[in-house]
Order: structure tokens, then sequence, then C-alpha cells
């Protein structure tokens, strides 16, 4: 993809919060232009926004999340919460998955 090494640079910048954000907007602004960046902001915002309405509704994470995040969802006491009844996780737990190659096979 043309100027793909920018966009991903860009998205990185900025789904992770990092300080590069500006200087990487800057680059595509000057690179492929307001237009296109807008697109490239309107693309990144509206996964974004999918993501959170996906997570806000209830639907079950995956073994693999669930055996990762089992310590901070203690923590918050996320599965306290009504949807957590929507994932299976009384089963998941880190050792399920030893290597990266067991956690995608364990998919359901």
């Amino acid at each position: 993809m043309e100027h793909g090494d920018l966009l991903l640079a860009f998205t990185e910048a900025v789904v992770r919060a990092t300080d590069e954000v500006d200087s990487c907007r800057k680059e595509l602004l000057a690179t492929i232009g307001p237009e296109a960046t807008g697109h490239a902001v309107a693309t990144i915002t509206a996964f974004s926004g999918l993501v959170r309405v996906a997570d806000g509704t209830g639907i079950p994470i995956d073994d693999g999340l669930a055996a990762v995040s089992t310590d901070i969802r203690a923590s918050l006491a996320l599965d306290e919460y009504g949807g957590a009844a929507n994932s299976e996780l009384a089963d998941v737990t880190a050792s399920a998955f030893d290597t990266i190659d067991a956690l995608f096979d364990n998919r359901r």
C-alpha cells in the first residue's frame, strides 16, 4: 500500500497514545494531504469506536485474552459485572497457553 508505513506509524501512535501522534500527523499531512489524512483519522476512530461498543455490549472474550487477563480482571473486579457471564472463564488458565501457537490453536 502506498504510504502504508506512514499510515501504520500514525495508527500505532494514536492507538498507543504515544508522543509521536503530532509528528506522525504532520508527516501524513505533508505526504498525503489533508483529505487522505482525514480519512485515516476517521478509519482509526471508527475501529476504536467499534471495539468499545463490542466491549460494552458484553461480547465474550476468547480463551487467549481470558488467560492473559486473569490478574487484571481480578484486581478490577471485572468478572463481577453481568457481561462476564457471556464468557466461559472457569477453565481458562495462563498455563494452557505456554506458547503463542497454543494460544491460536485453542481458539473456539
